[in-house]
């Protein structure tokens, strides 16, 4: 036998009063009515009774609402691994989903940025709104993205790098790097560097980078564009580095980087941080797993992710976002893989 769902007009019936006012107490519709809170009461009991249950699908549907978001990240990178790694994206996705949660939104991580058209993940309809996270995007993504009729928030970017139309969240990567410069100044430290991938072209690793040398500037140490070391993804260029590092510290622009320093330079017999001193970027329960435990600059990945879904979801209600670019404080997590010269 056919189970008929209830309808709001049972639930009318039921409580002696019209769908209008029914709507009125269960949907917040018809907001011109009064109603008592007798009644009210009166029309949620027999709710209750029948077993009425809203239709989320068609109150959303009516909205024009699908309550779902999208993660998007730059074509050509493989998965990001939540179990394994920096923990990077684990923590980022962790902000995300509270945030989501928080406002009622589910969450989707699309496999792709974009299909063979400009309609596929971004404005399909699928989502009242995205976040991309990933590297800088190239120009015609960048297009895209401005051009997305879906609302969007951007991580680790500059609002003015989307003509100051794109809202974005950023961590202060100068106050973070100056942080890590000021740490090691104290500890002794004068020959200092700052490694980078090569083959990354975020704006963000050239911001680490002029923080970085612009800072060891201010703190009077003699470090020039020479000491930034840049390395092949393949780490050949860090094993030759290795076998006679130039310097007794080195601030990386991730964590990932740092502990392949301090793998690679084990396996060459230096010890970390006797040595040579590590500092790395994000800061995650991946710093504690590793021999030794990793000093690094705490980018707040759980704020950035929350901090961007609260935007988003004031673009996607149509409110005002002030300002465009949310830019959040750095920390310094002092562990065991930096110590003073003096102790070498």
């Amino acid at each position: 036998m056919k189970i008929m769902a209830i309808r709001l007009r049972d639930v009318a019936e039921k409580a002696g009063v019209t769908p209008v006012v029914v709507s009125r107490v269960l949907h917040n519709k018809a907001n011109g009515i009064r109603v008592s809170e007798a009644t009210a009461q009166r029309i949620r009991d027999a709710a209750e009774d029948l077993g009425y249950r809203v239709n989320v699908w068609a109150r959303n549907f009516r909205n024009q609402r699908t309550m779902a978001l999208g993660v998007l990240h730059g074509t050509g990178f493989p998965r990001p691994m939540l179990d394994r790694g920096s923990r990077y994206f684990a923590s980022l996705m962790d902000g995300i989903i509270e945030g989501a949660f928080k406002h009622g939104y589910s969450v989707t991580m699309c496999p792709k940025l974009l299909g063979e058209d400009s309609n596929d993940a971004m404005n399909d309809g699928r989502f009242d709104g995205l976040i991309w996270y990933s590297t800088s995007p190239p120009p015609e993504m960048k297009e895209q993205i401005i051009r997305s009729v879906v609302p969007i928030v951007v991580l680790h970017a500059h609002t003015a790098e989307f003509g100051g139309r794109i809202p974005t969240v950023i961590c202060d990567n100068y106050q973070g790097i100056k942080l890590a410069v000021d740490h090691l100044a104290s500890l002794g430290h004068r020959k200092i560097s700052f490694a980078m991938e090569r083959e990354l072209l975020s704006n963000e690793v050239h911001e680490r980078r002029d923080a970085f040398l612009k800072t060891s500037e201010q703190a009077g140490l003699p470090v020039t564009s020479a000491d930034v070391i840049q390395l092949d993804w393949e780490r050949r260029d860090l094993h030759t580095y290795l076998l006679n590092p130039l310097h007794s510290a080195v601030i990386c622009f991730s964590d990932g980087l740092a502990a392949d320093f301090i793998a690679i330079a084990q396996e060459h017999g230096l010890t970390i941080p006797k040595d040579l001193s590590v500092i790395g970027f994000d800061s995650t329960a991946f710093c504690n797993e590793l021999r030794p435990e990793l000093t690094s600059i705490s980018q707040p990945l759980l704020r950035i992710g929350e901090t961007a879904i609260d935007v988003l979801v004031k673009r996607i209600e149509g409110e005002m976002v002030e300002p465009m670019e949310s830019v959040l404080p750095c920390t310094l997590d002092i562990r065991r893989s930096t110590e003073s010269v003096l102790q070498s």
